[in-house]
Protein backbone atom coordinates (compact mmCIF):
# COMPACT_ATOMS: atom_id res chain seq x y z
CA UNK A 1 0.00 0.00 0.00
CA UNK A 2 1.50 3.40 -1.25
CA UNK A 3 -0.02 6.54 0.29
CA UNK A 4 2.14 8.46 -1.90
CA UNK A 5 -0.40 10.64 -3.81
CA UNK A 6 -3.73 10.00 -2.31
CA UNK A 7 -4.27 13.21 -1.01
CA UNK A 8 -4.13 14.13 -5.02
CA UNK A 9 -6.90 11.99 -5.63
CA UNK A 10 -9.50 13.49 -2.85
CA UNK A 11 -8.72 17.02 -3.10
CA UNK A 12 -10.08 19.48 -5.48
CA UNK A 13 -6.47 21.41 -5.45
CA UNK A 14 -3.21 19.39 -5.65
CA UNK A 15 -1.75 22.71 -5.10
CA UNK A 16 -2.86 22.78 -1.15
CA UNK A 17 -0.92 19.80 -1.01
CA UNK A 18 2.52 19.83 1.41
CA UNK A 19 5.08 16.92 0.85
CA UNK A 20 8.20 16.00 2.69
CA UNK A 21 10.60 13.31 2.09
CA UNK A 22 11.34 13.08 5.76
CA UNK A 23 9.28 10.70 7.03
CA UNK A 24 7.07 10.75 10.55
CA UNK A 25 9.73 9.47 13.72
CA UNK A 26 7.58 7.89 15.54
CA UNK A 27 5.88 5.57 12.73
CA UNK A 28 9.26 4.48 11.94
CA UNK A 29 10.20 3.66 15.39
CA UNK A 30 7.29 0.87 15.74
CA UNK A 31 8.27 -0.58 12.11
CA UNK A 32 11.07 -2.81 13.49
CA UNK A 33 9.77 -3.54 17.18
CA UNK A 34 6.87 -5.36 15.13
CA UNK A 35 8.52 -6.62 12.03
CA UNK A 36 6.96 -4.45 9.37
CA UNK A 37 8.19 -3.44 6.46
CA UNK A 38 6.25 -0.14 6.90
CA UNK A 39 3.18 1.51 8.44
CA UNK A 40 0.31 4.22 7.49
CA UNK A 41 -1.34 6.75 9.15
CA UNK A 42 -4.37 8.42 6.78
CA UNK A 43 -6.75 10.89 7.98
CA UNK A 44 -9.61 13.11 6.69
CA UNK A 45 -12.09 15.92 7.67
CA UNK A 46 -9.76 16.41 10.87
CA UNK A 47 -11.80 20.12 11.90
CA UNK A 48 -9.66 23.32 12.54
CA UNK A 49 -10.79 25.43 14.80
CA UNK A 50 -9.08 28.59 14.08
CA UNK A 51 -9.71 29.00 10.49
CA UNK A 52 -12.59 26.61 9.59
CA UNK A 53 -11.20 24.67 7.24
CA UNK A 54 -9.96 20.42 7.17
CA UNK A 55 -6.97 19.03 7.74
CA UNK A 56 -6.16 15.67 5.86
CA UNK A 57 -2.88 13.65 6.58
CA UNK A 58 -1.74 11.02 4.72
CA UNK A 59 1.75 9.53 6.55
CA UNK A 60 4.05 6.84 6.78
CA UNK A 61 7.46 5.95 7.86
CA UNK A 62 9.38 7.42 5.05
CA UNK A 63 7.37 10.65 3.90
CA UNK A 64 4.29 12.85 5.45
CA UNK A 65 2.23 14.68 3.58
CA UNK A 66 -1.20 17.35 4.75
CA UNK A 67 -4.03 19.67 2.94
CA UNK A 68 -6.03 21.83 4.11
CA UNK A 69 -9.43 22.44 2.69
CA UNK A 70 -12.39 25.06 2.76
CA UNK A 71 -14.85 22.61 3.04
CA UNK A 72 -14.57 18.92 3.95
CA UNK A 73 -14.17 16.28 1.70
CA UNK A 74 -17.31 13.67 0.52
CA UNK A 75 -17.79 10.58 2.34
CA UNK A 76 -18.01 8.48 -1.03
CA UNK A 77 -14.13 10.02 -2.08
CA UNK A 78 -12.80 8.82 1.24
CA UNK A 79 -14.31 5.29 1.04
CA UNK A 80 -13.00 4.32 -2.42
CA UNK A 81 -9.62 4.50 -0.57
CA UNK A 82 -7.78 1.00 0.06
CA UNK A 83 -6.29 1.80 3.73
CA UNK A 84 -10.31 2.76 4.01
CA UNK A 85 -11.43 -0.70 2.25
CA UNK A 86 -9.03 -2.57 3.95
CA UNK A 87 -10.12 -1.17 7.56
CA UNK A 88 -13.71 -1.83 6.91
CA UNK A 89 -13.09 -5.28 5.67
CA UNK A 90 -10.99 -5.82 9.05
CA UNK A 91 -13.83 -4.27 11.02
CA UNK A 92 -16.64 -6.94 8.98
CA UNK A 93 -14.53 -9.33 9.84
CA UNK A 94 -14.62 -9.43 13.57
CA UNK A 95 -11.69 -11.17 13.27
CA UNK A 96 -9.12 -10.42 16.31
CA UNK A 97 -6.03 -11.70 13.34
CA UNK A 98 -5.68 -8.93 10.73
CA UNK A 99 -7.16 -9.07 7.03
CA UNK A 100 -4.25 -8.98 4.45
CA UNK A 101 -3.87 -7.97 1.11
CA UNK A 102 -1.56 -9.73 -1.00
CA UNK A 103 0.60 -7.55 -2.64
CA UNK A 104 4.30 -7.37 -4.93
CA UNK A 105 6.46 -5.11 -3.96
CA UNK A 106 9.42 -3.98 -5.99
CA UNK A 107 11.66 -6.35 -5.53
CA UNK A 108 9.22 -9.11 -6.49
CA UNK A 109 8.87 -10.09 -2.74
CA UNK A 110 5.35 -10.68 -1.63
CA UNK A 111 4.01 -8.15 0.57
CA UNK A 112 0.91 -8.17 3.07
CA UNK A 113 -1.11 -5.08 3.87
CA UNK A 114 -3.81 -4.69 6.61
CA UNK A 115 -5.40 -1.50 8.00
CA UNK A 116 -7.50 -1.06 10.95
CA UNK A 117 -9.68 2.16 12.28
CA UNK A 118 -8.52 4.30 15.02
CA UNK A 119 -10.50 6.23 17.70
CA UNK A 120 -12.30 9.45 16.56
CA UNK A 121 -13.30 12.51 18.23
CA UNK A 122 -15.70 13.66 15.41
CA UNK A 123 -16.66 13.41 12.03
CA UNK A 124 -12.93 12.45 11.02
CA UNK A 125 -11.61 9.43 9.12
CA UNK A 126 -8.52 7.82 10.83
CA UNK A 127 -7.10 4.59 9.54
CA UNK A 128 -3.62 2.85 10.79
CA UNK A 129 -2.50 0.15 8.01
CA UNK A 130 0.72 -1.97 8.25
CA UNK A 131 2.69 -4.21 5.80
CA UNK A 132 4.79 -7.11 6.00
CA UNK A 133 6.80 -8.85 3.38
CA UNK A 134 7.14 -12.51 3.20
CA UNK A 135 10.75 -13.17 4.20
CA UNK A 136 9.47 -11.74 7.68
CA UNK A 137 6.15 -13.08 8.38
CA UNK A 138 3.31 -15.97 7.67
CA UNK A 139 -0.34 -14.47 7.70
CA UNK A 140 -1.54 -17.08 8.16
CA UNK A 141 0.93 -18.54 11.17
CA UNK A 142 -0.13 -18.17 14.73
CA UNK A 143 1.89 -15.29 15.40
CA UNK A 144 0.20 -12.28 13.88
CA UNK A 145 0.98 -8.51 14.50
CA UNK A 146 -0.67 -7.65 18.05
CA UNK A 147 -3.67 -5.59 16.64
CA UNK A 148 -4.88 -4.27 19.92
CA UNK A 149 -0.99 -2.61 20.87
CA UNK A 150 -1.10 -1.27 17.04
CA UNK A 151 -4.40 -0.05 17.90
CA UNK A 152 -3.05 1.31 20.84
CA UNK A 153 -0.35 2.71 19.36
CA UNK A 154 -2.27 4.32 16.46
CA UNK A 155 -4.67 5.90 18.45
CA UNK A 156 -2.02 8.04 20.52
CA UNK A 157 -0.26 9.23 17.13
CA UNK A 158 -3.61 10.11 16.17
CA UNK A 159 -4.01 12.34 19.24
CA UNK A 160 -1.13 13.33 18.51
CA UNK A 161 -2.08 14.93 14.99
CA UNK A 162 -5.33 16.38 16.75
CA UNK A 163 -3.52 18.54 19.29
CA UNK A 164 -1.17 19.84 17.02
CA UNK A 165 -4.69 21.01 14.84
CA UNK A 166 -5.88 22.93 18.21
CA UNK A 167 -8.45 19.61 19.41
CA UNK A 168 -8.24 18.57 23.05
CA UNK A 169 -7.44 15.54 23.75
CA UNK A 170 -5.50 15.42 27.29
CA UNK A 171 -8.37 12.78 28.53
CA UNK A 172 -6.52 10.39 26.10
CA UNK A 173 -3.14 11.05 27.80
CA UNK A 174 -3.13 9.43 31.21
CA UNK A 175 -0.04 7.43 31.39
CA UNK A 176 -0.78 4.11 32.87
CA UNK A 177 0.38 2.32 35.54
CA UNK A 178 2.63 -0.74 33.10
CA UNK A 179 3.70 2.78 31.09
CA UNK A 180 4.98 3.99 34.95
CA UNK A 181 6.50 0.68 35.80
CA UNK A 182 8.82 0.38 32.61
CA UNK A 183 9.69 4.05 32.99
CA UNK A 184 10.71 3.41 36.64
CA UNK A 185 12.75 0.62 35.99
CA UNK A 186 14.80 2.37 32.99
CA UNK A 187 15.30 5.40 35.31
CA UNK A 188 16.85 2.95 38.27
CA UNK A 189 19.67 2.53 34.93
CA UNK A 190 17.80 -1.34 33.98
CA UNK A 191 17.56 -1.66 30.06
CA UNK A 192 14.19 -2.78 28.50
CA UNK A 193 15.32 -6.48 28.68
CA UNK A 194 16.29 -6.02 32.53
CA UNK A 195 13.15 -4.41 33.02
CA UNK A 196 11.22 -7.25 31.10
CA UNK A 197 13.01 -9.77 33.54
CA UNK A 198 12.06 -7.73 36.49
CA UNK A 199 8.34 -7.11 35.62
CA UNK A 200 7.76 -10.80 33.81
CA UNK A 201 6.75 -9.08 30.45
CA UNK A 202 8.67 -9.70 27.15
CA UNK A 203 11.13 -7.03 26.00
CA UNK A 204 9.07 -5.99 23.46
CA UNK A 205 6.12 -4.99 25.46
CA UNK A 206 8.41 -2.95 27.49
CA UNK A 207 9.70 -1.00 24.36
CA UNK A 208 5.95 -0.50 23.49
CA UNK A 209 5.09 0.97 26.88
CA UNK A 210 8.33 3.17 26.73
CA UNK A 211 6.74 4.42 23.54
CA UNK A 212 3.62 4.58 24.34
CA UNK A 213 5.09 6.77 27.68
CA UNK A 214 7.25 8.92 24.86
CA UNK A 215 4.23 9.82 22.99
CA UNK A 216 1.33 10.66 26.02
CA UNK A 217 3.80 13.01 27.36
CA UNK A 218 5.41 14.39 23.44
CA UNK A 219 8.82 13.34 24.39
CA UNK A 220 11.23 12.16 21.98
CA UNK A 221 13.15 10.13 24.06
CA UNK A 222 13.04 8.03 27.09
CA UNK A 223 15.37 10.13 28.76
CA UNK A 224 12.90 12.77 28.73
CA UNK A 225 10.17 10.76 29.47
CA UNK A 226 11.59 9.74 32.75
CA UNK A 227 12.35 13.31 32.97
CA UNK A 228 9.00 14.53 32.93
CA UNK A 229 7.50 12.37 34.90
CA UNK A 230 9.64 12.69 37.74
CA UNK A 231 9.32 16.37 37.77
CA UNK A 232 5.94 15.50 38.41
CA UNK A 233 6.07 13.58 40.73
CA UNK A 234 4.82 10.40 39.04
CA UNK A 235 7.67 8.16 39.54
CA UNK A 236 10.75 8.95 42.40
CA UNK A 237 14.53 8.14 41.70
Amino acid sequence: MMLRGVLARIVEDPATIVERDKGVAFLSAVRPIYQLANVYYFCANIPRRSSESYVHCAFSGDFASQAITPRAIASDQITDLEIVKLAQRHQRSGAFAPQFDVGEAEDGEDVFTSAIGLTTRGSETAILGFSRLSTSCDPDSNEPPPLAELKILGDYFHSHILRRNGIDTSDALVVSARELDCLRWVAAGKSAWEASVILGISERTVRFHLNSAREKLNCTTTTQAVAKVVAQQLISV
